[in-house]
């Protein structure tokens, strides 16, 4: 399966090896037989999930409630908002300020490094009807998906001002519905329903698409990119053509690799520590 269609990402002097995350993967979720659950969290269906830069993880629940986790699977902070609703993306890459995004309130919460709120942005008005998808980037401003405009939006939260739009339209292959969106390495990717991952620069000018199967939420380590879908896990490599397809329990919905270890959201509820 091909993946880096056009333009390959260029490195800014990041390590192009391929990082032990890959190997460590592998001999996990090869198979079933050689799972070792270290701890099972119950809890509430997992709605978000996500890694700080520091390996330390973050699920937000079906109940309203947002949750820290070091690698060992400890709980550091908890956090319980007042206005309970599902968070739609969580991003906490600084970990001094997790951006939580929730769609059915079109509001954007910022919260500091004992996960309590600082500021609220209301995205009401902010585009011709309602922004599905919301993302922080490397400038301090807000990438958003605007559902009627059907293009991309950059927003200065400062200002209060949009920097851009960009609409997409026939050299931009987006073809059916954004269904997640996240900047790293200065470079913005959304998955598609239909299958693959598009990426801007940091101005929202296209730059290629990665083949990939439909999936409604990616994550990067070092310079990989994985995902799951249909029962497996899907790891690209952002420089190479090295890829790499790993069958997956269907217990799970998710996983997050930090260290040495995966985190699998599970179907029912909760996750498991895996090593």
């Amino acid at each position: 399966m091909r993946y880096l269609t056009e333009k390959k990402l260029r490195s800014k002097g990041l390590n192009k090896a391929v990082v032990l995350c890959l190997a460590l993967l592998e001999s996990v979720l090869v198979c079933q037989a050689q799972l070792v659950i270290e701890k099972n969290v119950p809890g509430p269906v997992v709605t978000a999930q996500s890694v700080d830069r520091r390996g330390d993880f973050y699920l937000a629940f079906k109940n309203g409630t947002v949750a820290k986790y070091d690698t060992t699977g400890r709980q550091i902070v908890n956090y319980s908002p007042r206005r309970l609703g599902q968070v739609t993306l969580i991003d906490p890459w600084n970990p001094l300020k997790t951006f939580l995004f929730y769609e059915e309130f079109q509001s954007i919460v910022i919260l500091d490094r004992f996960m309590s709120p600082t500021t609220e942005y209301d995205l009401t008005g902010k585009s011709q009807s309602f922004i599905r998808l919301a993302c922080p980037s490397q400038d301090n401003s807000f990438w958003l998906i605007d559902e009627s405009y059907n293009g991309l939006i950059k927003f200065d939260p400062i200002d209060q001002k949009i920097q851009s739009k960009i609409p997409f339209n026939a050299s931009i292959p987006v073809d059916g519905k954004i269904l997640f969106i996240r900047e790293y390495q200065n470079v913005l990717f959304a998955s598609l329903d239909s299958g693959g991952i598009v990426y801007f620069d940091n101005l929202g000018n296209y730059q290629g698409i990665i083949d990939s199967p439909s999936c409604d939420f990616f994550c990067f380590s070092k310079n990989q990119l994985y995902l799951t879908s249909n029962d497996s896990v899907f790891i690209q490599d952002l420089y190479s053509s090295e890829k790499n397809e790993i069958s997956l329990p269907d217990t799970y919905l998710h996983v997050l690799l930090i260290g040495h270890r995966v985190v699998g959201t599970k179907k029912e509820g909760g996750f498991d520590l895996l090593r």
